[in-house]
């Protein structure tokens, strides 16, 4: 620096250091280290649910289309019961209320295609605006439940080593460290700040001797500054703290107790689901014999339409319910 005063010129330096003592410093760098992990952390969290939420509906379309396709199916062989039906009707074999009973069965099958189609055309909406984009602007795939596939393998334990990777507990972990860092922060403050100065320059009445040996000066200097006259505001914020820090430490033990119970239901939901899977699948062979045989006999006069109806019945529940059970898993 150089200035004039008077007729006195003057260069030299000025430097200062605080050292961090009781590490004020040190600990508001952790916390703000920690704040940054969580707000990296959220925003992961945020971009899984966004990503699981797009998995979702597709997985949702995929369903809606093949129970869509399932019930088209029913239609069809409600068709063909009635012309079965009518068969015999024009044959004199069978009253006029079996046919009513065939077409009111057709028609009530029926009312179920317009709400799929409506579910479905929302899931693809949905997933549009998921993507980013206007509805009118993009039409998604046409996902079927074959296009997604489970792991080879699929672990069934360790629900702790699991949930430790989910992005809310570590956020929940980087809180509670930047918590801890703030009881630091305010213990630091407690104590005293040092500051310690250091002066180097040249000094003289005229320019032209300014730069002389004789005129060279320097300084050293300590400052100590302690809270006195606070009325204990300090060690109020440090309670604070302290209790903000336990707020946060259950905060974190509750997100963790959540997160292993949703990994602990989500692994054995794996394994209570394909065995749904299986199930539904034995259901549908045994359903879909047993109306072989109910039309074979109805044909053959040997059972009445409703008995052919309920063996319809069952096999459309058999054919939904696994279509739902497949999509669920």
């Amino acid at each position: 620096r150089s200035r004039v005063s008077g007729n006195l010129y003057t260069v030299g330096a000025t430097a200062s250091y605080a050292p961090d003592v009781f590490g004020a410093t040190a600990r508001s760098v952790e916390q703000q280290e920690a704040l940054a992990e969580q707000q990296g952390y959220e925003l992961a969290a945020a971009y899984l649910t966004l990503t699981g939420q797009v998995v979702t509906e597709a997985i949702s379309i995929a369903s809606l289309r093949a129970q869509l396709q399932a019930t088209e199916q029913v239609v069809a062989d409600d068709e063909r019961n009635l012309e079965l039906v009518r068969l015999k009707y024009d044959a004199g074999k069978v009253p006029r209320t079996d046919v009513l009973t065939a077409e009111t069965q057709l028609a009530s099958d029926r009312t179920a295609l317009p709400g799929l189609r409506q579910q479905l055309a929302s899931a693809r909406n949905a997933l549009v605006v998921l993507t980013g984009r206007a509805p009118a602007a993009w039409s998604p795939p046409e996902f079927t439940l074959e296009d997604f596939t489970l792991p080879r393998e699929l672990p069934l334990s360790l629900p702790s080593a699991l949930a430790r990777q989910r992005p809310d507990i570590l956020a929940a972990e980087a809180r509670l460290h930047a918590d801890s860092a703030a009881i630091g922060i305010a213990t630091a403050r407690l104590y005293p700040d040092i500051t310690l100065s250091a002066s180097l320059g040249q000094q003289s009445p005229d320019s032209g001797s300014l730069l002389r040996s004789a005129n060279r000066f320097w300084s050293l200097a300590a400052d100590l500054s302690a809270p006195i006259l606070h009325g204990g505001t300090l060690r109020a914020q440090r309670r604070a703290a302290i209790d903000l820090y336990r707020a946060s430490l259950a905060t974190y033990e509750q997100t963790v107790l959540q997160g292993l119970q949703q990994v602990a239901d989500t692994l054995q939901s794996l394994a209570q689901d394909a065995e749904l899977v299986d199930a539904q699948r034995q259901l549908i062979d045994s359903a879909s014999s047993a109306l072989a045989l109910q039309r074979e006999s109805y044909a053959a006069g040997k059972s009445d339409v409703l008995q052919l109806i309920s063996a319809e019945r069952a096999y459309q529940q058999a054919l939904l319910g696994s279509v739902r059970a497949q999509a669920q898993r």
